[in-house]
């Protein structure tokens, strides 16, 4: 691990363990065995690391690996099943912390970096483009199963896009807050029910 992955997974982890943002230079210096000086080759300033922080764990955290999605095939029932078991499955794992082997609660790295993400200034604008970006891939799949005559075609596409929307959000809201096990059991306890909503009929 180079010098400034490790700065900044260090700090990260200090964050955890104090279950804050308070974390000093000085602090980062002793637990990463890099001299502040060292750190400053780096960084400017504590306000510069955590900016970095908040873009590769907290704003990334809320990126769609469309890519991914896109290899899933099936019928549209099978896609929109896979695809939203996949997405929970990539906001259950979280980010990837190269120096943290053991499992962990990512709602914690959430919960830490929360003020400081929200207040972010390219959180608002990122946060929307990157919903925006998943609306427009379901777009894709429901028009292709009301082609196929798979997808209820009474119904606007709009309007079935925005009822995945709040799936998504309601289950990731549920795992977020009311802290649920598993996303993709809630998931799986509910999407009978949801693709009964739009299914086609004859």
């Amino acid at each position: 691990m180079d010098t400034k992955e490790l700065i900044l997974e260090t700090t990260l982890k200090l964050m955890i363990e104090k279950e804050n943002s308070l974390i000093s230079i000085r602090q980062i210096s002793t637990a990463s065995g890099i001299a502040t000086g060292g750190i400053y080759h780096y960084f400017s300033n504590k306000d510069e690391i955590y900016n970095e922080i908040i873009e590769r764990y907290f704003i990334n955290y809320f990126k769609f690996n469309i890519d991914k999605l896109r290899q899933i095939k099936g019928n549209a029932k099978e896609k929109i099943h896979d695809v939203m078991v996949e997405i929970f499955k990539q906001k259950q794992t979280g980010i990837k912390i190269e120096s943290i082997n053991e499992e962990m609660d990512y709602r914690l790295i959430l919960l830490i970096l929360t003020a400081k993400g929200f207040g972010h200034e390219n959180s608002p604008e990122f946060l929307h483009s990157a919903l925006q970006e998943l609306k427009e891939f379901f777009t894709e799949i429901i028009m292709e199963g009301q082609k196929n005559k798979e997808i209820r075609q009474d119904l606007s596409i709009e309007d079935i896009v925005e009822l995945l929307i709040i799936m998504y959000l309601g289950i990731q809201y549920r795992w977020d807050v009311y802290l649920i096990d598993d996303m993709v059991s809630a998931f799986e306890d509910n999407f009978n029910l949801e693709w009964d909503k739009i299914r086609f009929r004859e």
